[in-house]
């Protein structure tokens, strides 16, 4: 995927010399630069002489592909006036951050001073030991407008060179173009689908809004391209990440917490926190954690194993080529919380109802992780013994 697909969609510029003549007849640089990427890259531009009020960038910027800033936003203002305006540019940053919006800042000023002030910014926003893999790039109008283009091999090795914004970038192109074909086949036989599948949800006596949720994401992954992420831009020389950072990483693919989790949902995978060091799982299938006709929520029954969090002595002891040990009554899932695993027993079963441990959920564990639980456990429960084969019966080893 080019860069200019790649960026493609709707831009903000945010320049108080926008459209402004200089005493000399010339206009700033950004006229240029916004005329170049509005001719070439065919991009419409939301323009901006001020910073947008922060009841409405929420809005502005889940919409923006990039945003091109002007860091010197207070003109001929004394400086009063210059700290308030940073300290104003710098909540913006955050709130681009919180979005995760490109943004690129062009300015007049030197490159230096405005990375003193980018530097006071938290680390999640702005990492000051790592400015190449930030969201926000830095340079002078002067040298990204070269007379007659933009530097486009800078802009390119910025992004390439930024996982995450090209990860980000390349996904959202592919998740686009998955939705806009799947709502054109299904409206294509019906621009009432929704309710055609929410009726049918309720009949079944499911959860409507989430089975159609489901339904969509289900349908969406099987449209979209999975080949999209080019080599060139991903691989290279081992990234410098600590084994903390490496844990959380993992965790963050495979268990949700429980803050962004609908307090009457319950779903198979909801972990509970039974003591210091013991959890329960639920395994109960989603279709019948849903309340039925007039039921409560709290009256769901869930089933759950008993999990015990594993010491790092313990995992590196039962670790083998890429995986973790296990017994036949065993499963355990890596390192999802704070980076610690937890082994669960299928011999230890307990039945209650979520209205008596719903305070205690501290998370969900997500497919394929939960899945490879369920399947595990399904072994386990069906499983057949079998007689013990005698010592005698097996042959000796073959003498060297």
């Amino acid at each position: 995927m080019d860069i200019k697909e790649l960026m493609s969609g709707i831009a903000v510029v945010i320049d108080d010399a926008l459209d402004h003549t200089s005493l000399d007849g010339e206009g700033d640089q950004i006229d240029q630069i916004v005329k170049w990427f509005e001719k070439e890259w065919e991009l419409p531009f939301v323009r901006m002489t001020n910073l947008p009020r922060r009841e409405i960038r929420p809005n502005l910027l889940q919409s923006a592909s990039f945003v091109l800033l002007d860091w010197r936003l207070w003109g001929g203002g004394g400086d009063m006036l210059r700290e308030d305006v940073v300290n104003e540019i710098l909540e913006f940053l955050k709130s681009a951050r919180e979005s995760l919006v490109p943004v690129f800042i062009l300015t007049n000023e030197n490159p230096d001073d405005v990375m003193v002030s980018l530097r006071t910014l938290p680390n999640d926003v702005f990492d000051a030991n790592a400015t190449n893999s930030n969201f926000v790039f830095v340079k002078q109008k002067s040298q990204f407008w070269t007379g007659e283009e933009v530097d486009v091999q800078a802009l390119k090795a910025w992004v390439y060179g930024n996982a995450a914004i090209y990860s980000l970038k390349t996904w959202h192109q592919v998740v686009s173009s998955a939705r806009g074909a799947l709502f054109r086949a299904m409206c294509r036989r019906s621009v009432n689908w929704p309710r055609v599948f929410w009726r049918t949800f309720k009949t079944d006596g499911v959860d409507p809004s989430a089975s159609l949720m489901h339904l969509i994401n289900d349908s969406l992954h099987g449209r979209m391209q999975v080949d999209a992420f080019e080599n060139e831009h991903l691989d290279g020389p081992a990234v410098d990440v600590s084994d903390d950072e490496l844990r959380r990483l993992i965790a963050e693919t495979s268990f949700l917490g429980a803050e962004v989790l609908l307090q009457d949902e319950v779903r198979c995978g909801d972990l509970y926190k039974k003591s210091s060091k013991k959890y329960w799982l639920n395994l109960r299938a989603d279709c019948d954690c849903i309340p039925r006709g007039n039921g409560d929520v709290g009256d769901i029954e869930v089933h759950c194993i008993e999990g015990k969090r594993l010491t790092p002595g313990q995992v590196g002891k039962d670790f083998e080529q890429g995986h973790i040990k296990e017994r036949v009554f065993q499963s355990v899932v890596f390192g999802i919380i704070d980076g610690n695993s937890i082994c669960f027993d299928f011999r230890k079963v307990t039945v209650c109802k979520y209205s008596d441990i719903k305070e205690k959920r501290v998370g969900r564990l997500l497919h394929p992780y939960v899945t490879r639980v369920q399947q595990r456990y399904a072994f386990y429960i069906q499983r057949q013994a079998l007689p013990r084969i005698p010592d005698a019966a097996i042959p000796p080893e073959p003498e060297v």
